[in-house]
């Protein structure tokens, strides 16, 4: 369970919804099934692709109790776990470790985390209650909102729970240094990218795997770019990313939000879900991002469908 969070592709796929708001299961019961045929290392549901901040409780607690008797043990499944105080993220992880979820994402705790400077301690204790209450791999999450400050990664180390960290500050320099300070922890604590825009440079600098919104439209493409660098490929990797890195950099654009509606559209091109609603105040996807999509997908002939397995 460990080595499967901590390297290869794990994707972080958007929540299918129908035009009045409600959660489409059948489409998710469908797009969980392809993803994992993909040859991914895990799924990452209740993530804030899938915009789980706009989503119940119980809602997240079905999707994970569906999920789970879709992948029927084919790879793990792992959940974010966003609260704003650490009572409440104890009380929800245990929660969504009852619902199947064989490892945690977890969120930093806003708006606590976003001022600065942020103690290395105040990082370790909040993750530290979440590592004594359930007994699941945990991965923490660094946002671009939250930067984490050196040294987080060896205290969590220390915690015996944390087996890997989700870099999405979208800072390449910072990146750097969280693979550097990782390569301390002797294995301990390994580094998923989640920086969407330049993910195989990510993989290049030293990132074991990604854990990524990218990774629910482009799957098997990105499974494949991922072994290609691991592999020390990266001509061939680039092959791959050359395609993709352009709707990726696209749909993470300013305003930074509307990635959701923009991947969105980009599955309903691809066949993958019949609705791209989003639930409101997060807006729906602008007509020059749908030209853009439109555009990129034609230059690069991603109407092909090659990248989820159909079924």
């Amino acid at each position: 369970m460990t080595h499967a969070l901590q390297s290869g592709v794990i994707p972080a796929p958007i929540m299918p919804f129908q035009e009045n708001g409600a959660i489409d299961w059948t489409t998710l019961d469908r797009y969980v099934a392809q993803m994992a045929g993909s040859g991914i290392s895990a799924l990452a549901l209740n993530m804030a692709a899938a915009e789980a901040t706009a989503m119940s409780h119980a809602e997240q607690v079905e999707t994970l109790q569906r999920s789970r008797k879709v992948l029927a043990g084919q790879v793990p499944l792992v959940s974010g776990l966003i609260a704003g105080h650490t009572a409440g993220a104890v009380d929800h992880a245990r929660r969504l470790v009852d619902a199947g979820a064989e490892g945690l994402v977890v969120f930093p705790p806003l708006p606590t985390f976003m001022s600065k400077p942020l103690p290395v301690s105040v990082v370790a204790e909040y993750h530290a209650a979440v590592v004594e209450a359930v007994d699941v791999p945990i991965i923490a999450f660094q946002t671009a909102n939250a930067g984490y400050p050196v040294g987080t990664i060896r205290a969590l180390a220390d915690l015996g729970g944390v087996v890997a960290i989700k870099d999405a500050a979208f800072d390449i320099d910072r990146t750097w240094e969280i693979v550097e300070e990782a390569r301390e922890t002797e294995g301990r604590v390994a580094v998923l990218t989640g920086n969407d825009t330049f993910v195989l440079e990510a993989m290049l600098m030293g990132c074991e795997g990604a854990l990524i919104g990218l990774a629910g439209a482009f799957t098997a493409e990105l499974v494949r770019m991922q072994q290609f660098a691991a592999a020390g490929k990266a001509t061939e990797a680039y092959e791959i990313w050359n395609e993709l890195g352009p709707i990726a950099r696209l749909c993470w654009s300013n305003p930074l939000r509307d990635y959701r509606p923009r991947m969105k559209y980009v599955l309903m091109k691809q066949g993958v879900i019949p609705c791209d609603a989003t639930r409101a105040p997060q807006t729906r996807i602008s007509e020059a991002d749908r030209r853009g999509i439109d555009a990129l997908f034609a230059r690069h002939g991603l109407d092909q469908a090659r990248y989820l397995p159909q079924g």
